[in-house]
């Protein structure tokens, strides 16, 4: 009776194995699985950073310039010769603003 109890839990655990390797082969997701899938993939289109703004230099001053048409919103009084040389060089290819307050504080920081 021991043995047909013992074959018995043997053959049933074995069925139980294989039913769950056949399920994992066929490439089934769990729920968490799928929640994380859509989770990564709605948060990589919201982290993409949006230009707005290019601050560099134009005529020896600094000028804020629109970044999808290209056209200078704002011109400034601050010449970039009394600048730090890296600050100039930064300037000369153009610095990316991605918010109005990163704007506003990069203006500070050079016009001031």
């Amino acid at each position: 009776m021991k043995k047909l109890i013992l074959i018995t839990g043997i053959l049933v655990y074995s069925l139980f194995a294989v039913a769950m390797i056949a399920d994992a082969s066929k490439g089934n997701k769990t729920s968490e699985q799928v929640q994380f899938e859509t989770y990564a993939t709605e948060t990589v289109t919201e982290i993409e950073p949006k230009e707005l703004y290019v601050l560099k230099s134009d005529e020896g001053r600094i000028v804020v310039v629109d970044a999808k048409s290209g056209e200078i919103i704002k011109k400034t009084d601050t010449l970039v010769s009394i600048l730090p040389e890296q600050d100039r060089r930064m300037l000369n290819k153009g610095i990316k603003v991605e918010s109005d307050e990163e704007l506003r504080l990069l203006l500070e920081d050079f016009c001031s």
